[in-house]
């Protein structure tokens, strides 16, 4: 453990050594949830009736089922882009990582898109599967006692025990992710860490990512909420407006590219433990 310790001290001032690594690390963090944290802020959450408007508007619409084959074919064409933008900040970040003195070569964007696709298919078969067994629950919550609460409140409340068993769905998806990822492209000899191990340190890792975006979405909802006042208010015309706007704007590129050195740490790490030993 000591070991595997240090490798994440290594990795860590690795990682804030190389800024070099930083726009790549900020184009994964950005891809895989940084998107979703800047739409939260700036666009108003939808509530429960929202979500029951679009069910029935899909539902009595002429183009039924076509349109909603539609939609789930735009959003996985979305997410296949998400990920395909992941591997190409992943494989640069590699690249930025390859010792010169191995023949183990980094791996190019269509092994990075093979190595993530299958963790990424199963969170998402996962992410259905909830949705799937969670909706009549939910559906019933929209109009029910509690439809004050939020949105979001009502779905934890009622799913929680389907949302745990994702979330350690979504750690070993993690661990196979970068165990396909950042395994010996030629060496013959093993990575360094078991399979308690690399879920462990998926743990750590995706725990890490996760605190940084929950970080970041407190900080501009904190900074956007005056801002959308005087945006609803009098827009731009008040010069104090367009100042607090390019204020926001520079302290939200600061927090992606923190999350940059974070997503640069949690690749360093990965690639020192799954780093071939010896010589192949």
């Amino acid at each position: 453990m000591a070991t595997w310790l240090a490798n994440s001290g290594r990795a860590a001032r690795l990682a804030i050594d190389r800024s070099d690594l930083w726009f790549a690390g900020a184009v994964v963090a950005f891809a895989g949830a940084g998107w979703i944290v800047l739409l939260g802020t700036v666009t108003p959450p939808p509530d429960g009736a929202d979500a029951a408007e679009l069910g029935l508007a899909l539902a009595e619409s002429g183009w039924w089922p076509w349109n909603l084959v539609v939609l789930a074919v735009a959003i996985v064409s979305g997410l296949a882009c998400l990920l395909l933008v992941i591997a190409f900040g992943e494989v640069a970040i590699l690249i930025g990582l390859a010792d010169p003195l191995t023949d183990d070569p980094p791996p190019t964007v269509p092994r990075a898109m093979a190595a993530l696709s299958l963790p990424a298919l199963l969170v998402g078969l996962g992410a259905l599967a909830v949705g799937w067994l969670t909706t009549p629950t939910i559906f019933g919550l929209v109009t029910g006692p509690n439809a004050d609460a939020p949105l979001a409140v009502r779905v934890v409340a009622a799913a929680w025990p389907y949302l745990v068993v994702l979330g350690i769905g979504i750690v070993l998806a993690q661990a196979l992710g970068a165990a396909r990822l950042h395994r010996p492209r030629r060496a013959r000899v093993g990575p360094s860490l078991g399979p308690l191990w690399l879920v462990a340190q998926a743990v750590v890792t995706l725990a890490a990512f996760l605190v940084f975006q929950l970080v970041t979405a407190v900080t501009l909802a904190v900074l956007w909420e005056p801002l959308a006042r005087r945006l609803a208010g009098a827009g731009l015309t008040e010069p104090t407006t367009l100042v607090l706007l390019l204020g926001f704007v520079w302290i939200w590129l600061v927090l992606v590219i923190m999350a940059g050195v974070v997503q640069a740490w949690i690749s360093a790490w990965w690639e020192i433990e799954l780093a071939p030993r010896g010589g192949g």
